[in-house]
């Protein structure tokens, strides 16, 4: 069987051999660069396994007659014409909630660095746009640095089951001090998200607020934007997604406080447990109950991914919690290195096609005073996701 993959999952290679190795198949996996497979690709393809800057429609499935099964290994799918898929008769699969923990660390670094850069952490409230897998676990991170989060989610409101509280005041939104966006890309239906910061909703927001995309570039009109910043600069605007990836705005990008190339996803255990989930729903699909490495063994393949422990003998105060983040990841890199470039698709692509393992925050460990034996204190740690451990006399 021909498998195609994304050069840009990594183990991918490793997970094959072990199911060629445990079930006796003759599996081929070639890899592509790139956004596109070529033609020839396509034509062999069986399975396909991409990530979001792949786009699929009905013209490129047109090309793979074989294709009977395609996997996403990103929580979006909104790069995947459904309709296609289904009448092309493709088994379909995408990973909700893989890349959520990275996302969340992502939001908390940006927030650590503007808070340090700003001298203090937002006063007024945070709103979360999107109560899905990565605003929530933004929400979570964000909370535990000791901001007041509400959630923004008119359509989990309207479905009545969720357990986390959620609102549909719009005004709320544009009221807060910092934004965050975890939102699908809707264009049509009763929640359209295309556009959902339009010029009207960006002028209605107050001098020094903070507002963060990492969620899909169209949801800031990023003309509207740039108007705004021209206008009057006093917004801290941090975007990992653009409206028109992979060519980003050089206009826009000296007017932004942060930006990356739509990495933030893009953590060691993101990437890897991508790949892994990916491989499980083929194998289910094929009927194959095969054992593959765990996600733990597979992490710790990479030791330059891991985080030396820390002794923290005092509560630490925000300063400090920051610090701890930006330990573990520090998007101020990863804002340099998009600078330090030609603001071109190519250039786009390849900082992320050769983005550095990037380790997560519940990798870090703290070995603690008594101070986080009290029960606000292991609320917050828990969610950062610290991992803690009271030194011992």
């Amino acid at each position: 069987m021909y498998l195609l993959a994304d050069a840009n999952l990594p183990e991918l290679d490793s997970l094959v051999a072990v199911v060629a190795r445990q079930s006796g198949l003759a599996l081929q996996l070639e890899r592509f660069g790139g956004r596109l497979p070529s033609a020839e690709q396509l034509a062999r393809a069986e399975a396909m396994f991409i990530r979001s800057v792949t786009k699929v429609d009905a013209q490129l499935l047109a090309q793979a007659p074989k294709l009977r099964w395609l996997g996403s290994a990103t929580i979006g799918t909104d790069h995947v014409d459904q309709a296609a898929v289904q009448a092309a008769g493709l088994s379909f699969h995408s990973t909700p909630g893989v890349n959520a923990n990275a996302v969340g660390d992502y939001v908390a670094s940006a927030a650590a660095a503007l808070a340090l850069q700003r001298g203090g952490l937002p006063e007024g409230e945070v709103a979360i746009v999107g109560a899905g897998n990565t605003g929530r676990a933004a929400g979570q991170r964000l909370a535990g640095l000791g901001l007041s989060v509400h959630y923004y989610d008119p359509p989990l409101l309207e479905q009545g089951s969720s357990t986390l509280a959620v609102h549909d005041d719009w005004q709320r939104v544009l009221n807060s001090q910092m934004i965050s966006c975890h939102v699908p890309l809707q264009r049509e239906g009763p929640h359209p998200t295309w556009h959902m910061f339009d010029a009207e909703a960006l002028a209605q927001l107050a001098p020094g607020t903070w507002l963060i995309n990492a969620s899909r570039g169209p949801v800031i009109a990023e003309q509207a934007l740039l108007n705004r910043l021209q206008q009057q600069s006093d917004l801290d605007v941090v975007l990992d997604v653009w409206e028109h990836e992979p060519q980003i705005s050089a206009a826009l990008l000296p007017y932004l406080q942060l930006a990356t190339p739509h990495i933030a996803g893009h953590s060691l255990a993101g990437k890897l447990g991508g790949s892994w989930q990916l491989l499980n729903k083929w194998l289910t699909d094929q009927q194959l109950s095969l054992q593959l490495p765990s996600l733990a063994t597979l992490l710790g393949r990479y030791p330059q991914g891991q985080i030396q422990g820390l002794r923290a003998d005092k509560a630490p105060d925000w300063q400090q919690l920051a610090h701890w983040i930006l330990r573990c990841y520090d998007i101020r890199k990863d804002d340099a290195a998009l600078r330090a470039v030609p603001c071109t698709p190519a250039e786009f692509d390849a900082l992320r096609a050769q983005y550095a393992v990037r380790s997560e925050l519940n990798q870090l460990h703290l070995s603690t005073g008594d101070w986080a034996d009290s029960v606000a204190w292991q609320q917050r740690l828990a969610q950062l996701t610290f991992q803690t451990a009271t030194q011992e006399e």
